[in-house]
């Protein structure tokens, strides 16, 4: 089983919402989704009342003592967790319904311990802009989207108890250890990282990221009938957007 791990918080229940019900309509099966907060009896009401919206007794809800840190919770998360194996659920992203199925097809054939995304979507709602983010071009072996980890919970280095940038390190000592690792090139269209303007990284950061990465004309041309078949079975899905790149911008309508 894969248990999906989610930290958030009052601020994000909009969010939350979403990516709660990206994970009640994964296609593979075994799995739960983990969610601790620390906004008191209001935040536990409302998260409870979006997990029963879809009637999921997979989704579990924990309260956790205000002001702990991000890298702190996301420990206590995997503590919590039923699953031989792990994934990090981030709050304010959103997921296809095929991405554990693909992820775990991909540690499964590729007799990996863990598995990371090497592309992904980036999305700017407040622009009605979305980019193709390809991290091929780091340096092996960070050539991966760290917050897109799922793997052996049992292997799965302690978070640095940090308020940010604590995945990096787990990340790197998994990568010390020297864990097998499988690496998913070209289904970046499962996993939507959202800049919302709350993110833990601010503007800059998700910007700089998106001009250094994002796919050119050619790449998006070439990937342009199965981003838009997949982004249709997003529920909800997007408003109209466009994707911009060196000549121009695909537009998504």
């Amino acid at each position: 089983m894969i248990s999906c791990l989610m930290v958030t918080q009052a601020s994000r229940l909009p969010l939350a919402a979403l990516a709660i019900g990206d994970f009640a309509r994964q296609t593979h099966a075994e799995r739960e989704l983990v969610i601790l907060h620390d906004g008191g009896d209001a935040t536990d009401a409302a998260l409870r009342n979006a997990a029963d919206a879809h009637a999921d007794p997979r989704i579990r809800v924990i309260a956790v003592p205000a002001g702990t840190t991000l890298g702190a919770l996301r420990n206590r998360a995997v503590r919590e967790a039923a699953g031989s194996h792990v994934c990090q659920w981030d709050d304010d992203d959103r997921y296809h319904p095929a991405r554990l199925r693909l992820q775990w097809q991909a540690l499964i054939a590729q007799k990996a311990e863990f598995c990371f995304l090497v592309d992904q979507l980036h999305y700017f709602p407040a622009a009605h802009e979305m980019y193709w983010d390809d991290w091929d071009s780091e340096s092996y072996p960070l050539n991966l989207i760290q917050g897109s980890l799922l793997g052996r919970r049992d292997l799965l280095p302690t978070y640095p108890e940090l308020a940010r940038g604590e995945d990096t390190g787990a990340v790197r000592e998994l990568l010390r250890r020297g864990h097998p690792i499988a690496r998913l090139r070209g289904a970046g269209w499962c996993y939507v990282y959202v800049y919302h303007g709350g993110n833990v990284w601010p503007a800059a950061r998700h910007e700089a990221i998106s001009q250094s990465k994002r796919y050119g004309a050619a790449r998006l041309m070439r990937g342009e009938e199965t981003l838009r078949l997949r982004l249709s079975e997003y529920a909800p899905g997007f408003a109209p957007l466009r994707m911009p790149h060196e000549g121009g911008a695909l537009r998504l309508d």
